[in-house]
């Protein structure tokens, strides 16, 4: 078993044959990374102590920008995304861009100096600041985060002594490498473990499962979020030894669906707990009875101050070490976790702690999970986003939102005063994750927004198939596409019903291809407002054709083929 390479010697200590990734199914070597580090730095303009911007979706090609910001002593400033809005909050920090921003550097130039030039690494620093990452927004906007270059390698170190995991397994994940986590359990602990991964993460659980399935051995870095809905309906029983191991953060999974995906997976899941702030901490794994407890991590330490409950380790700085929940010790080395401390507010002057109206709902048969907020209309108001349980949504169906609603807030008023019971309900069959498995704040909040609303909603989705996808919708009322059409009877034009055929066509094929035409579009039946339909995708990848049905329990409202080109 091979042992772990710091990453401040990478480039010094791994050999240049050594294969570190697949890229497209082609496998990508050490000396190949060494080269596009010779030649992004030898075309940017690097001055040391700089800060660099570097998003870029291929976890090789962001590797090799951070490794080249770092020989020329620059720190990589790693956002979650690469929005417009995320730009103009960083353009002020910054010397530039690198990887997927529209004005990033680009490294189509003439490198032919590249030839001349012999590579001389350097180690890196301990103390070196080599990455700056942010945290969530979850709770506001979002901050910058130094971590130097001890913390990454004493974090691996943690890691490492913790899971001494086989260097063979196949890393895949749905996670990116732009969050913290991604970062350091799929993308820095491979690298330096030396473990083979995929250059791309995957978003759907039917791309893991079809990549899995073509593996001897694997390791998933995941999130509860993409845990909880793996598709059952898949022939899981096939990668019956194939797992390893399968690791989750972002946020605790609930005992029933860590039981789900390990019963999936074969294997059991452990968590990790930690924050953008300290880094990872402590684990626990729920398959062991009654193992709802933490586990901290080699070499970090719990003690209960004045100021709440701290972490000591190597990789915690001093000014990240107090923790923002409420923690029950139960030994020297494993505690409870109670919710956040910090999730206080105020609302007209009463003091309203979120996490507590949460847990109350989630209590009940019908909520199976709930976030509280507050949002600002000509007051501030407490509101509520929640996934129904099974039991919630029959009795949606059998009674309707406003009923359920009703029998909620009363339920709450036995611990809660009457200003602070919730007045703005939204109930969604998905909670509104990023690609990190994290709630930004602003994605709750745009749920009450005042806007245009041009979607369906999304009931649930089940891949029957390949190349088959059904996926249930609720028809809103407050459609845009309603509106004077038709006036006193609306209904819903055949031109959105083939454009949402195409946007979700897209989303769980992941396909590309440019609109060429329509074929065999028939509209035999309307679509009304408040209506549940039925959206069949069948996706030909050789002719390019994308085939769609409407059906609902009043049989078939339109049906047609969508071509690309």
């Amino acid at each position: 078993m091979k042992t772990l390479t710091l990453l401040s010697r990478w480039l010094l200590d791994v050999t240049d044959e050594h294969p570190i990734a697949m890229m497209d199914d082609v496998i990508v070597t050490k000396a190949q990374v060494s080269n596009k580090v010779a030649m992004w730095q030898a075309i940017l303009p690097l001055s040391s102590g700089q800060k660099w911007a570097v998003y870029h979706s291929d976890a090789i090609e962001f590797f090799t920008l951070l490794l080249a910001l770092w020989q020329s002593n620059c720190t990589a400033c790693i956002p979650g995304d690469n929005c417009t809005s995320t730009v103009e909050r960083l353009e002020n920090s910054v010397a530039g861009f690198l990887g997927e921003f529209e004005n990033a550097h680009s490294s189509e130039q003439n490198n032919s100096q590249l030839t001349r030039k012999a590579f001389s690494w350097i180690e890196i620093e301990r103390g070196f600041p080599a990455i700056e990452v942010y945290t969530s927004g979850s709770t506001g906007e979002p901050k910058p985060i130094t971590k130097t270059m001890a913390q990454i390698d004493d974090e691996l170190c943690c890691i490492e002594a913790l899971w001494p995991l086989s260097d063979t397994s196949i890393v895949l994940s749905t996670v990116t490498h732009q969050h913290l986590f991604g970062l350091t359990f799929r993308l820095f602990w491979s690298l330096a473990k030396g473990r083979l991964l995929l250059s791309k993460h995957s978003s759907f659980s039917e791309e893991i499962y079809h990549l899995a399935s073509q593996c001897n051995q694997f390791i998933l870095i995941s999130t509860p979020a993409h845990l909880k809905r793996l598709n059952h309906q898949l022939d899981w029983s096939i990668l019956q030894g194939k797992c390893e191991t399968a690791i989750s953060s972002a946020a605790p999974l609930q005992y029933e669906e860590s039981m789900y995906a390990a019963k999936l997976l074969y294997t059991s899941i452990f968590e990790i707990y930690g924050s953008s702030e300290t880094g990872a901490v402590a684990w626990r794994n729920q398959s062991k009875i009654e193992a709802d407890y933490w586990t901290l991590l080699p070499h970090i330490t719990l003690n209960e101050t004045e100021k709440g409950y701290i972490v000591n380790g190597p990789h915690v700085s001093s000014e990240h070490q107090t923790l923002s929940d409420n923690i029950e010790q139960l030994t020297p080395d494993c505690f409870r976790l109670h919710g956040r401390t910090d999730r206080i507010v105020k609302v007209e002057g009463k003091r309203l702690s979120l996490s507590k109206m949460e847990k109350c709902l989630e209590q009940s048969d019908w909520v199976t999970i709930a976030r509280a907020l507050v949002v600002t209309k000509k007051r501030e108001e407490v509101a509520i986003v929640a996934e129904l349980s099974d039991k919630g949504r029959a009795l949606v169906q059998q009674h309707s939102q406003k009923w359920l609603i009703a029998r909620l807030k009363q339920s709450l008023k036995a611990s809660f005063e009457l200003v602070l019971i919730p007045r703005r309900w939204r109930f969604v069959s998905t909670l509104p994750y990023n690609q990190q498995g994290k709630l930004p704040m602003e994605s709750l909040q745009a749920l009450f927004d005042n806007k245009e609303v041009k979607w369906p909603q999304v009931l649930d989705r089940t891949h029957t198939s390949e190349n088959t996808y059904r996926l249930n919708f609720y028809i809103p009322k407050e459609l845009i596409y309603f509106d004077g059409h038709f006036e006193n009877n609306p209904i819903l034009p055949g031109i959105a019903q083939t454009h949402w055929a195409q946007h979700y066509g897209k989303e769980v094929f992941a396909f590309k291809g440019r609109f060429s035409g329509l074929e065999a579009v028939k509209f035999q039946s309307v679509i009304f407002p408040g209506s549940k339909v039925t959206l069949t995708l069948e996706y030909h990848p050789i002719k390019g054709k994308l085939a769609f049905q409407y059906i609902s329990e009043k049989g078939v409202h339109s049906s047609g083929r969508i071509c690309f080109e």
